[in-house]
């Protein structure tokens, strides 16, 4: 069974932006209570 080369670049590529997603997501959610802790 071989993987065709487009369909593990497209793996690929989407397992990066995932990983992009779930990052910029935490770093926003960190970001955004470290404000509401410093308005309170």
């Amino acid at each position: 069974m071989t993987l065709k080369p487009t369909f593990a670049l497209a793996a690929l590529v989407g397992f990066v932006v995932l990983t992009l997603i779930f990052w910029a997501w935490r770093a926003g959610g960190l970001a955004i209570m470290q404000l509401n802790m410093s308005l309170c």
